[in-house]
């Protein structure tokens, strides 16, 4: 049973304004150090920061509640699939998630499941 859909989209742009403006405080507030290390690899992080942070945005709309940022971790399998974690989130739910980034937004769409019994 669906729970809750939450979409955001994010101007890359400004997201790097931000992160000129606020730096390392920035990011250390919004995303854990494994994101950290997957996304300052690649030849433009702000893009991939950009997209981490419009799926932790509609998971919370989708939630219908904020957490910390730092509780939900987005992960890539082997396959290149995005995978959610959320530190203390009731193993009666599941997320599922699509993310893009492309030029200039990024952009992020969550559905939330509760699990029914067998």
């Amino acid at each position: 049973m669906i729970e809750g859909v939450g979409i955001e989209i994010v101007s890359v742009g400004k997201f790097r304004k931000a992160l000129n403006r606020w730096g390392r405080r920035f990011l250390d507030r919004l995303f854990t150090p494994e994101e950290l290390s997957y996304c300052m690899k690649k030849p433009t992080p702000e893009r991939h920061l950009a997209v981490r942070f419009a799926v932790k945005t509609s998971l919370f709309k989708a939630l219908g509640r904020a957490l910390p940022y730092r509780d939900v971790e987005i992960r890539l399998t082997e396959k290149g699939r995005p995978v959610v974690s959320v530190r203390g989130l009731p193993s009666a739910l599941s997320i599922l998630v699509s993310l893009s980034h492309d030029g200039e937004f990024a952009v992020a769409e969550t559905v939330v499941e509760r699990k029914e019994p067998l």
